[in-house]
């Protein structure tokens, strides 16, 4: 069965990358930067996924957000100008998580700025 836009609604309108992109949001306004880096992340990752998979795609094995996007951009050309974001995303998929990608002391909740979660949502957005 081919993907279609039902399996793209799915990952974007229809639920999942709109939740996060909530979850994200009020990660930020509690002060939560850490968390609201990585749910800016995977709401970047779902909703670019979900326009791969709507355009036909049956399984998007890619992670990273630039690398997506740019995979976007050669359907759309008009994705090209969100590759640089997606680089600014992808600094958040696994520091934000694991406390040992981190210099010590630090852990990932003390380690990201108030900047660092708004520009990570907008960029999700």
């Amino acid at each position: 069965m081919k993907p279609g836009r039902e399996a793209a609604l799915r990952w974007l309108r229809l639920r999942q990358a709109e939740h996060d992109l909530t979850i994200a949001r009020g990660h930020q306004e509690r002060g939560d930067f850490s968390d609201a880096c990585l749910m800016a992340e995977q709401v970047a990752q779902k909703g670019l996924k979900a326009f791969l998979i709507g355009h036909g795609h049956h399984s998007v094995p890619i992670h990273a957000v630039a690398q997506l996007t740019e995979c976007c951009a050669q359907i759309d050309p008009a994705f090209a100008v969100h590759i640089t974001a997606g680089r600014v995303l992808d600094q958040y998929d696994i520091p934000t998580r694991y406390p040992d990608v981190l210099a010590p002391p630090a852990v990932p909740f003390e380690s990201y700025s108030q900047d660092q979660g708004t520009t990570a949502v907008a960029a999700a957005q």
